[in-house]
């Protein structure tokens, strides 16, 4: 996402790597109109977004985290990722002194700006630090196996996730980043950087400021001002479908469009009723270790959640992570995430077919993928 700059205050391939177990098979809708029948499904991810379509998977269907799996989804890019806490954190995950870190800033175009922010404080702990860049012209997919496969750390930048998803899918990297997940590699970014994981998320996509053409959320060249681009919608936008869930990052900021990312999450869960929220706030984030999470967040930094558990739509309290759905009356029931628990209490599978947002053809239009090029 690209909402991680001055706020105001207030479908994806199946990796050729077998999983240890799989779901029976079942017909799905891919975003694009096509239809991919007995597409087997990785126990530990919802995969490809769906219309409307039948859905062969039960409700109460329940998530089972990997045992390899380590991840560190924050709220926000640049703002968390490039703090020495948030780098200390991914370091230890890693289990390594000083792992090598891979940079994926396709949400950002490659900007540089963008990059160096975010790795700074990984290169300061002594990690070996390099970036994939595919914006404009993509490395052969030799050269993209080989990055790909020596990174321990994998780092996704915040900024436009729908173009960076799309960007990938059309290059063949979701399964490389899925191999990676198995074996073990760290899984790490915020806002876009933590949306790409998972089934899906609550997006600024469709604002023009985080487009190729005009990206100057990223360059600088504006700000994120409440009211400052006020004509634009949050859409919910797929991702690579590893994990379940419809992640809202920034929960509790702001943005230019003066709409509170906090009460549209609701409303957007309300078009999408089979799906849970996890919305982190912006200096906050989930710390995975296999089937175990823990809430990281920054300290002196403020946040939506309360001393007594209740939730602040101004600020008023510190960051923390919550989990929203559509309640049996309708109405939108949330719950502050513990600090500790299980993945599989935590996360679970949509409750029927992924509805398909229909603004997404129309972000594609306005901000197009480049031609094909292999570098």
């Amino acid at each position: 996402d690209g909402s991680d700059r001055s706020h105001s205050a207030a479908p994806a391939a199946m990796s050729s790597r077998k999983p240890h177990r799989w779901h029976r098979h079942r017909a799905v809708v891919l975003t694009s109109g096509a239809v991919c029948a007995f597409l087997r499904k990785p126990a530990f991810g919802s995969g490809f977004s769906v219309a409307v379509a039948p859905s062969f998977t039960s409700p109460a269907m329940s998530f089972v985290a990997p045992s390899v799996l380590r991840g560190f989804f924050g709220g926000s890019g640049k703002h968390l990722i490039g703090t020495r806490e948030t780098a200390e954190q991914i370091v230890a995950l890693s289990g390594k002194a000083a792992p090598s870190v891979l940079y994926l800033g396709t949400a950002t175009y490659d900007i540089a700006k963008s990059r160096d922010a975010q790795l700074s404080a990984l290169a300061q702990l002594g990690c070996k630090v390099q970036a994939l860049e595919v914006t404009r012209a993509a490395a052969g997919m030799p050269e993209m196996k080989a990055a790909i496969a020596e990174a321990e750390v994998i780092v996704v930048s915040g900024g436009n996730t729908l173009w960076a998803v799309d960007r990938w899918n059309s290059l063949g990297l979701p399964d490389l980043l899925r191999e990676a997940m198995l074996r073990g590699a760290v899984l790490a970014g915020g806002s876009a950087g933590a949306i790409c994981w998972f089934d899906g998320g609550h997006s600024d996509s469709m604002d023009p400021h985080t487009y190729l053409a005009t990206p100057y959320l990223f360059t600088g060249e504006s700000g994120n001002e409440a009211g400052e681009r006020p004509n634009w919608e949050y859409i919910r936008v797929p991702g690579l479908g590893f994990l379940p869930g419809l992640i809202c990052p920034h929960h509790d900021r702001v943005q230019s469009n003066g709409i509170a990312r906090a009460e549209d999450i609701g409303k957007m869960l309300m078009r999408h009723p089979g799906e849970q929220g996890i919305c982190i706030d912006h200096f906050a984030a989930l710390v995975v270790e296999g089937d175990s999470y823990s809430v990281f967040a920054l300290e002196g930094q403020e946040g939506s959640v309360m001393e007594d558990g209740s939730l602040s739509l101004e600020r008023g309290g510190k960051p923390g992570v919550w989990r929203k759905s559509v309640a049996p009356d309708g109405g939108i029931a949330h719950a502050l995430v513990p600090r500790e628990g299980r993945m599989s209490d935590l996360l679970r599978p949509a409750a029927g077919p992924i509805v398909v947002d229909p603004r997404l053809e129309v972000g594609r239009r306005e901000n197009p993928q480049p031609p094909s090029v292999v570098a």
